[in-house]
């Protein structure tokens, strides 16, 4: 099997054409162990940037877990992994085998190829139309495994647990990307687990925009049934010169703090909020901004009911300008699935019970946040007040572009509910 792999990566800038550099090179011991070297010209780039905040530019070859642990999270997990490796043949530990077989198209800004595989120029990059029956087998699930759409030439890897798949959206049509070629939005599948998971985040994630949080854009495709959610990715910017996308590169906080996916919740040694406003502070041009839009993310999962916002749900981004906090994504009410823990993924002042914080719990997750606490009251204060204001016109909005939709049946209410009990809890 395949020891060594070349990473590529796409420069933040639309003055280099869009074109894949390579990035360094990625190994596998026959122990199975995994080390990194930057490659020297990468190095001296001017638009060169960190394959992780665990794994900062420097002539050296990085070894050990934090290696293994960036290149784990770029890959699906769950059912997704599952039915990707029962496709390929492989076994469902094998995360080398997989980066082999679907690195091609990854999260951010990197493709990871074999050595004699170089990534497509953008003047060669090529997409297939998705006809009306594909999406609609894709809704329905009859026999397609997305994250392998199209064969070989489309294996596509994005990371997390839902079904999803990565499209591009040419001339208003969707698009799946072949080879290297960068997709433009992702489309987010019907869980046949959870009853309108579609309907429940595009919901949840227009009101939190409405509300005022960098949230990103999203919306509904109601051609099948059921709908299914195109989500456009913040990781990607529009680009005449380098059509139809520029690469950006991001990593979550797992990859930043050197952690492997399967402790993305707190409460199993991931990312709590401290560490995640520490690692901003390090990392962001713009850390108290961005540390705000933190605590006001925090404070929306409260309101929206979303007990499911992990360590993988926030990440930084490498744009022109700089490293900055992600928009905020997989914004979803997990609260009306009964089956789910109803506990917070992230304690506030080492409470996970969303129904019972008071203003002593915000005051000592200030203190951890190293912020002054009245200043931390009124951001949780206004990001509660923008969610009350914001809710009827988000619902009225919604439902006048999408029609009636059960699930607003019973959502508002809750989350009127449990924002009315925040608001209490500071008096």
């Amino acid at each position: 099997m395949t020891r060594r792999l070349r990473v590529w990566a796409g420069e933040p800038d639309p003055g280099q054409g869009g074109v894949s550099q390579p990035m360094g090179w990625l190994e596998r011991s026959t122990s199975g162990d995994y080390a990194f070297t930057y490659d020297a010209d990468w190095l001296g780039r001017p638009h060169r940037f960190a394959l992780s905040w665990s794994l900062p530019l420097a002539e050296t070859r990085y070894t050990g877990p934090a290696v293994h642990y960036f290149f784990q999270n770029l890959l699906p997990e769950g059912q997704a992994r599952r039915a990707v490796t029962q496709r390929l043949g492989l076994s469902e530990d094998n995360d080398w085998a997989m980066l082999v077989a679907i690195g091609g198209e990854c999260a951010g800004a990197l493709s990871i190829l074999k050595p004699e595989q170089p990534p497509n120029d953008p003047e060669d990059w090529s997409y297939e139309p998705m006809s009306s029956q594909t999406l609609d087998r894709l809704a329905q699930r009859r026999g397609i495994v997305p994250l392998l759409l199209g064969g070989p030439s489309t294996r596509l890897s994005l990371a997390g647990a839902q079904d999803k798949v990565p499209v591009a959206v040419v001339d208003g049509q969707l698009h799946l990307p072949v080879g290297s070629a960068p997709s433009t939005h992702i489309l987010k599948l019907p869980n046949r687990d959870f009853a309108h998971l579609v309907v429940n985040e595009a919901f949840i994630t227009r009101l939190a925009r409405a509300a005022g949080l960098d949230a990103v854009h999203s919306e509904l495709l109601q051609q099948t049934d059921p709908p299914c959610l195109l989500v456009r990715r913040f990781d990607r910017i529009a680009s005449e010169a380098t059509w139809p996308a520029i690469r950006l590169h991001q990593e979550d906080l797992c990859q930043a703090l050197a952690l492997p996916s399967g402790r993305k919740y707190e409460q199993e040694g991931g990312p709590t909020l401290a560490q995640a406003a520490s690692l901003i502070r390090k990392a962001s041009v713009a850390p108290i901004q961005d540390i705000q839009t933190l605590l006001r993310w925090a404070t929306f999962n409260v309101c929206a009911g979303n007990a499911d916002a992990h360590g993988k749900n926030l990440a930084l981004l490498f744009q022109k300008g700089g490293v900055r906090l992600a928009p905020l994504y997989d914004l979803v009410c997990t609260r009306i699935y009964l089956r789910l823990d109803r506990r917070l993924a992230m304690s506030v002042g080492d409470r996970r019970d969303m129904d019972t914080l008071l203003t002593r719990h915000w005051s000592l997750e200030a203190k951890k946040l190293e912020m002054g606490g009245q200043v931390v009251i009124r951001l949780v204060r206004a990001t509660a007040e923008a969610v009350l204001k914001a809710l009827g016109t988000t619902v009225a909005e919604f439902e006048q572009q999408y029609g009636p939709q059960d699930i607003l049946q019973s959502l508002p209410t809750n989350i009127e509910r449990r924002t009315q009990a925040i608001l209490r809890g500071l008096r």
